[in-house]
């Protein structure tokens, strides 16, 4: 938002943020956003009109699921094709580290002392701020600790961010993506906060749409390169993941997708067609170390060879 006096955050009017988001979807039409997003995203219509059917009551958002189902590029495709602003949204990737003066900014009482409170340079906005008017889109939202998460709490029950005494007005939607509970470095959000939001679960899709969703963005991948995917390494991919599933470890489309565009392009750089050894390789490459177990390799090895044979 660049640089802004202080005394003009101050005199901020309020802004009936699910009255725009309503005015967007109706101006795109529901099949015009579903089509926006089926450009990016594949199979998750049902989720999305859960997303915008609570942002245009006023009903906060997170998304939960688990790692790679995409999560975060649905928040971000949501927020950008109803684009209320420009940029059409503010971003967070919330850590545990991070602190409420992070997400609300500060005053600097160094350049308050010598050009007073008004200069831009005074008061640096944080997110909570920044939002005012659009979309705010927390990454990972269960990381915040809970004296960050306190902040946020008061900017959503109060629409206003408190900066050492000063009241600034922040009307925003917000849309968080959450990882469940069980991953490591994650809070529980507190029961004030969880009240605010509707959680809407992203489960792993069916194996029909995993295939559909994997061909699509490892061509979107390697669009640039024209290279064909081949539908056998699309079944396999998707019977390891199942296997992987089987097993009770996550299988991230993120990596598959990355998995599968490694070995094309791989063996396209090479001059040949894509081997299943060397997808059987970038499989191990990208999924090793995401499952953060010691028989993560023999996990991987086992899900692989009944893919191979089934």
């Amino acid at each position: 938002m660049g640089y802004v006096k202080l005394s003009e955050l101050l005199a901020r009017s309020p802004v009936d943020v699910p009255r725009l988001i309503t005015e967007r979807v109706r101006a795109l039409g529901v099949g015009g956003v579903l089509k926006a997003l089926g450009e990016r995203l594949k199979g998750l219509d049902e989720v999305a009109l859960d997303v915008l059917s609570a942002l245009m009551v006023g009903r906060h958002v997170v998304l939960v699921g688990p790692v790679g189902v995409g999560k975060t590029t649905l928040a971000e495709a949501v927020a950008e094709i109803l684009s209320l602003g420009d940029p059409p949204y503010v971003e967070v990737a919330c850590h545990s580290h991070m602190t409420a003066v992070d997400l609300t900014g500060d005053i600097d009482i160094a350049v308050v002392l010598q050009a007073g409170l008004d200069h831009p340079l005074a008061y640096i906005p944080g997110p909570l701020v920044e939002a005012h008017g659009r979309i705010l889109v927390l990454d990972e939202i269960n990381r915040l600790n809970p004296y960050s998460q306190a902040a946020l709490l008061q900017a959503l029950q109060e629409h206003y961010v408190v900066v050492r005494g000063y009241r600034i007005r922040s009307d925003f939607a917000m849309i968080g993506t959450a990882n469940p509970s069980e991953y490591e470095g994650v809070y529980e959000l507190s029961e004030a906060l969880a009240d605010r939001v509707k959680f809407v679960e992203m489960d792993y899709p069916s194996a029909d749409v995993l295939r559909a969703v994997l061909k699509w963005r490892v061509e979107e991948a390697l669009r640039h390169i024209g290279v064909e995917v081949p539908d056998y390494v699309i079944e396999l991919a998707a019977k390891f993941a199942e296997n992987l599933r089987e097993a009770g470890a996550p299988a991230s489309i993120r990596a598959l997708t990355y998995s599968i565009a490694g070995a094309i392009a791989k063996s396209w750089a090479k001059g040949g067609d894509i081997s299943l050894s060397e997808l059987k390789r970038q499989i191990r490459a990208n999924f090793s170390r995401q499952l953060r177990r010691d028989d993560a390799d023999e996990i991987i090895d086992r899900a692989l060879l009944k893919a191979a044979n089934g």
